[in-house]
């Protein structure tokens, strides 16, 4: 009987299961833009990944070059640049970071609301390309403040971004199949 019901029980699970690779805590994200409903479905969600769970995108690799944008002198910042370390800049909030930074920098990646955060992050290329991983080395040490690895593309298909440049203007395959998961109305 005990062997039965342990049978029951692993079948009634596994029917459970979706085998579809995603997270099954994920669900679908909404947001209105003007008069256009966009959804992001929960495996584009799985696809680009989290904060802390990166997949195809990493906050950690946008940072670094936020940072390195709002602490470069050579950069015709109208105020002064940031002069603390990476990890002091990830944690200030943008009403703070933002006084550093230059456009195309003008969108706040550590939004509370997850929807705007998966939104802007295939939304715009000129700043957010930069945490896409088929634009940097995957072997770059993200916490090297000197580090350019946006120069060679993990992803040699690529073009890559102009180190000359503020805004990211190589390409991303990965942006774009993350955007064209999404559902527009």
């Amino acid at each position: 009987m005990h062997y039965l019901l342990c049978i029951a029980l692993a079948a009634a699970v596994l029917a459970g299961c979706k085998d579809d690779g995603g997270d099954p805590g994920l669900s679908d994200l909404s947001i209105e833009v003007g008069d256009t409903l966009i959804t992001i479905p929960a495996a584009a969600i799985d696809y680009a990944g989290g904060k802390l769970s990166p997949n195809h995108f990493s906050w950690d690799a946008y940072m670094l070059r936020e940072y390195q944008v709002a602490s470069n002198p050579s950069y015709p910042h109208e105020g002064s640049t940031f002069n603390g370390p990476l990890n002091d800049w990830k944690s200030r909030p943008w009403n703070e970071r933002r006084t550093f930074l230059l456009e195309p920098y003008s969108r706040d990646i550590n939004t509370s609301n997850a929807a705007q955060y998966y939104y802007l992050i295939g939304t715009y290329p000129e700043q957010f390309g930069y945490g896409w991983r088929d634009t940097y080395d995957n072997g770059a040490n993200l916490t090297n403040i000197a580090s350019v690895p946006w120069s060679h593309p993990a992803d040699t298909t690529l073009r890559a971004d102009s180190p000359g440049t503020i805004e990211f203007d190589g390409e991303t395959g990965f942006m774009a199949e993350y955007r064209g998961m999404w559902v527009v109305e």
